[in-house]
């Protein structure tokens, strides 16, 4: 123990150094002897479509001794603007990832020409760069750079009306099933950071809570550098929200509605003045889906077969609403505070109306009965953070400090009771009820973070920072039976208890990226100490871990003359069990199932390679991606029948599984009303491992497809048609089966492009579905489950004051965490 704190403390020393060190070795740059006064403007753009270019770089230069003047990133429109420039004779240099650096001269600046407007200055594409490189000259849809994908929300016209799941549904490395529900490359443990914090709600919940009219891009992150959190398996999901930043009063208006009661409406506030900036929103949310249900159970116990069948309509509810409110102050051009809080209601509702038949082989049991089971899961959310942000005199130059808490309070209530009836389900009694469950949570994360990023050469960047996280469960589970004397359903305390899990987690990295050539490279480390108790209120002693982890992280890029790129990199992650993982006391799902954690899991340790392939062909971009991911101590939910024919879900650590696979690629526009994006995932999947003493060694090839196709029409009207295929795939002790669903979306533009209606049509031949079967010592089990289709929606987006997307946040990256590897 005291040698892991010794090892913290060496870290923190060594960080904190490096972040005190002064700029230039302590030699900083005076330009107090330059009055400025002068305005520099401009426009970048492409020189091959002649769109504007967002995030160009530009730096102006003195011609006097090549110092550099002024720094800044050009808007959505291509636009930059540096304010303050000194007297005298400038030079100007403009660059972009994947683009030829051009050069300006003959800017002065004087007494009697304080404001200079260099023009439209085009670049033209090339491979000697190696930061970010878009798809197509036109800001696209979809967009590789060196170290993520990036999704612009505002060219999927089938999202819109929806949330961020239905934005990701098209997009390689990500799949999405007929419930919504989210996995990157096969697996469900991945992170979601909103504007680079991390969510309250987790995965695909965080993720039907946003909608899409509030969103900017999402990223996604499969191999993260050492600045993030290494938490989950398959990387990171962060939705950067709009937050306009010009003058004025600004907003944007949303509503939907869709077949199915489903229906949604935001809106979005910006203001602003001088050294202010305030922004606010609310949005409202009612997304309801209804199907047919069939299961069935066969369990094998003492030369006798049980069968369930049952078959019935299921309904579901996803809800929501929230506000948010947040300001910026700029106490001067290069220091600024930034406060934002957000508060909401999430619920997941559910009602599983059946009939159910249980017989026996040989037969002594013929049960048929009414079965209705409901699940109410809902909460309150909060959360809150402040950032302090410095750009010192060196362009690049940068101090972060963040502090940030979150707040979820819950219930997940279910309860389930039947009618019994004759084999014509004709109803023979009063209704029974069976049981009652309440399992309620109280849950906080907080954390403190400093950021620090110091430019070295013209190409280097050294990053360094540290973080504490606190986080807090408290979970109570209360189980009911019904009182007939009473007429009231009581607590059971033998069934019932109460847990306490706490986990505290100290970090620090560093991250060095630099350029030798055509090679750029960067190399990061990440040290975290953890510490871990579980209090549980039947137990008399707490689990404690005591841990020192550590997590490298290499990127590498090469161009070469033709054009072409290859990216690389390795990084190691950490997938830690959940709290209710580990919680040892059996709570009852159903009268036929039940659940209990273990707290001896181990956390899970990811190793992930990838090398990627970038081409353009005909003016279309060509994209291969390959990746390979070890999973060690992998958890896996394990299900075994008990003796009573109760079957039970555990979790247990197997050996590993393994992940290879390869996604490909094309962006194109072949003709001006014409683009395309079609993608396709293969990967084979194996898990290793041994349950109940019996080897497990699964295996499946498994296989993705989407093609989107998007025709641009007269009268400012854009169709888009997508389809998607989602194939099968093996766990550990099943299968789960493909499915294929195409959608199609009609948009229009009025009033110079200040109304937007959009009409879609989700799963246009009713084909999506959800099938999988379970098999294992002494059972066996088949679940099929469809979702209503066609789902037909209609939205409208109304902006005011001609509201557009943000140019860039306060850190002058766009609202994306800064995570050290765009400036190859």
């Amino acid at each position: 123990m005291i040698k892991k704190i010794c090892i913290s403390i060496l870290l923190f020393s060594i960080g904190a150094g490096l972040m005190a060190q002064r700029p230039g070795g302590g030699q900083k740059r005076d330009f107090s002897n330059m009055p400025a006064e002068g305005i520099v403007i401009g426009k970048i753009t492409d020189a091959i479509s002649g769109t504007p270019m967002e995030y160009a770089n530009v730096v102006l230069y003195s011609l006097r001794d090549s110092s550099m003047v002024a720094g800044t990133v050009t808007g959505v429109d291509g636009v930059f603007r540096m304010e303050k420039v000194p007297y005298g004779k400038h030079y100007l240099v403009a660059h972009f990832m994947g683009y030829v650096k051009l050069q300006k001269d003959g800017i002065m600046i004087n007494p009697r020409k304080k404001a200079f407007d260099v023009g439209e200055i085009s670049l033209e594409p090339t491979a000697e760069n190696l930061e970010a490189v878009e798809i197509t000259a036109e800001r696209q849809y979809f967009e590789y750079k060196i170290d993520k994908k990036v999704i612009n929300v505002e060219k999927d016209i089938m999202a819109q009306g929806g949330t961020a799941v239905n934005a990701l549904e098209n997009i390689p490395s990500v799949d999405v099933d007929i419930d919504g529900n989210v996995s990157m490359r096969g697996s469900s443990s991945f992170t979601v950071l909103i504007d680079g914090r991390p969510s309250i709600l987790e995965g695909t919940d965080a993720l039907q809570q946003i909608p899409v009219s509030n969103i900017d891009h999402i990223e996604i992150i499969t191999n993260p550098s050492a600045k993030y959190d290494p938490d989950g398996v398959a990387g990171i999901i962060n939705v950067v929200l709009k937050d306009k930043k010009e003058g004025g009063l600004t907003g944007i208006v949303n509503a939907s509605v869709a077949t199915g009661d489903k229906y949604s409406a935001d809106f979005l506030l910006n203001y602003r003045t001088g050294k202010f900036n305030i922004f606010g929103g609310a949005d409202l949310r009612n997304n309801k889906h209804t199907g047919d249900r069939v299961t069935k159970d066969e369990t094998y116990r003492d030369e006798v077969t049980q069968f369930r069948y049952s078959n019935g309509v299921r309904n579901m509810s996803r809800d929501g609403y929230g506000a948010r409110l947040g300001a910026d102050f700029f106490i001067t051009d290069k220091t600024s505070i930034s406060a934002m809080g957000r508060v909401g209601f999430y619920g997941r509702n559910g009602a599983y109306n059946s009939h159910l038949h249980i017989f026996t082989d040989p037969a002594d049991t013929n049960i048929y009965s009414i079965t209705k089971n409901e699940s109410d899961r809902s909460g309150n959310y909060y959360t809150g953070n402040l950032t302090f942000f410095h750009k010192f005199d060196d362009f690049g130059h940068q101090l972060e400090a963040l502090a940030y808490y979150s707040s979820r309070v819950d219930d997940d209530i279910k309860d389930q009771n039947d009618n019994y009836t004759d084999e014509n389900w004709n109803i023979i009694d009063a209704e029974h009820y069976i049981n009652k469950t309440n399992e309620s949570g109280d849950n906080s994360n907080m954390r403190f973070k400093v950021d620090y990023t110091k430019p070295i050469g013209e190409e280097g960047k050294f990053e360094a920072g540290i973080q504490s996280r606190f986080e807090n469960e408290k979970e109570s589970y209360d189980f009911y039976e019904w009182d007939d004397l009473l007429n009231e359903w009581v607590v059971n305390d033998l069934y019932s208890n109460s847990s306490d899990f706490r986990r505290d987690i100290h970090s620090i990295y560093g991250i060095y990226s630099n350029t030798w050539k055509t090679l750029g490279y960067q190399f990061g480390m990440r040290g975290e100490y953890t510490y871990r108790e579980i209090k549980n209120a039947k137990s008399e002693e707490p689990s404690i871990i005591d841990r020192l982890d550590y997590f490298p992280t290499i990127h590498l890029s090469k161009s070469f003359a033709n054009k072409d790129q290859v990216l690389a990199s390795y990084t190691r992650r950490i997938e830690r069990p959940r709290g209710w993982f580990l919680d040892p006391f059996v709570r009852f799902r159903d009268a036929y199932n039940m659940r209990q954690g273990n707290p001896d899991l181990e956390p899970e340790y990811i190793n992930s390679w990838e090398l990627a392939y970038q081409k353009r062909i005909l003016g279309a971009m060509v994209t291969l991606e390959g990746y390979y991911r070890v999973v060690n101590n992998k958890i896996t939910r394990i299900r075994t029948l008990q003796d009573d024919g109760v079957m039970l879900m555990t979790f247990e650590n197997l050996d590993k599984d393994y992940s290879l696979g390869v996604e490909m690629m094309i962006n194109a526009q072949p003709l001006d009303w014409f683009q395309f994006m079609i993608s396709g995932t293969v990967y084979d999947y194996r898990l290793d491992g041994q349950i109940d003493d019996q080897q497990v060694d699964a295996t499946s090839t498994n296989w993705s497809g989407n093609m989107n196709l998007v025709f641009k029409l007269p009268k400012q009207f854009r169709f888009q048609l997508n389809g998607r295929y989602r194939g099968p795939s093996v766990t550990s002790q099943g299968r789960s089966e493909g499915f294929f669903m195409t959608n199609l979306a009609l948009k229009k533009d009025f009033f110079d492009r200040q109304l937007t209606a959009t009409f879609s049509v989700r799963d246009l031949f009713q084909t999506a579905k959800h099938e999988f079967t379970a098999e294992g010592t002494g059972f066996y089990s088949y679940m099929y489950f469809n979702r209503e289709a066609p789902i037909v929606s209609f939205s409208l987006s109304w902006k005011i004051n001609n509201y557009k997307r943000k140019n860039g946040d306060i850190n002058g990256n766009g609202g994306e965490p800064d995570e050290g590897g765009d400036d190859f």
